[in-house]
């Protein structure tokens, strides 16, 4: 049996150009997750945008002001947490099941504050993972595989080092080290369809446009789809309730397996 193999990606902000991104991933039919705020430093998307793209897209929360929530107080973190869900949730008229932290920070007490506010995971910013979610503090945590943006080798590094990922720092070396990284997807996805695991796109629409990424988006997206049959496409949530629904698969064989050596 070939080892199992999924693609997602996911979109950070919610500014305008987020509908740019839908297009090209509607174009190559491949799914996304948008983690947007009410408000941030720069300008979002309009609720009516927001409606539209949530007909095609799974729509997360990013908090109400893009806010650090290590910076927050406990009770600051929670109104952007689960404030952040029910604004989404009367907007789009949908439920609102992930959650994505500012700039990647969190705490202990935040993987607790949105468990309780109802989500079921949480996209980290983690990179060059080939990892399925993993279970912290009774939520998933989705780590990420690439970046749309030219990051350097020390920055991948940095990033490897910081979560203390030995797995993630082997597979810069192994993989390549220039700041071409839709090369290093397609390496990294081809290591994938090898052995096994989650290949996550993620970016920033307006770093994308900033940094003039659009062609290259479009060229990673193309080598994506082109594993569709291989690799499905899945939205963040998706893949967070297939490994949820696993996890408790093998708790509940373990549990079995305990009580059957308890009646011999």
């Amino acid at each position: 049996m070939n080892p199992a193999v999924y693609i997602t990606t996911s979109w950070d902000d919610g500014h305008p150009l987020d509908l740019r991104v839908a297009e090209l991933l509607t174009k190559h039919r491949i799914s996304g997750t948008f983690y947007i705020p009410r408000i941030a430093e720069n300008e979002t998307m309009s609720a009516v945008h927001i409606r539209q793209l949530s007909l095609a897209f799974e729509i997360g929360a990013h908090t109400l002001c893009h806010a650090d929530l290590t910076r927050a107080t406990e009770q600051q973190a929670w109104q952007e947490i689960a404030g952040s869900k029910s604004w989404l949730e009367d907007n789009i008229g949908q439920p609102c099941r992930m959650f994505c932290p500012p700039k990647g920070k969190y705490s202990r007490r935040t993987l607790e504050a949105v468990r309780r506010a109802g989500f079921f995971g949480l996209r980290s910013v983690e990179l060059l993972s080939l990892d399925f979610p993993r279970r912290q503090a009774g939520i998933m945590l989705l780590p990420t595989t690439i970046q749309a943006y030219p990051h350097g080798s020390l920055a991948f590094a940095k990033n490897a080092v910081k979560r203390m990922a030995l797995k993630n720092l082997l597979r810069l070396m192994t993989h390549g080290r220039s700041t071409d990284w839709p090369a290093l997807a397609r390496s990294l996805l081809r290591q994938a369809l090898t052995s096994g695991g989650l290949f996550h796109l993620w970016g920033h629409s307006r770093a994308l446009q900033e940094t003039g990424q659009w062609q290259l988006l479009d060229e990673a997206l193309r080598c994506m789809s082109e594993f569709a049959i291989q690799a499905p496409s899945l939205t963040n949530g998706q893949i967070c309730q297939r490994a949820l629904s696993s996890s408790a698969s093998v708790d509940e064989t373990a549990l079995r397996e305990e009580m059957a050596r308890s009646e011999r």
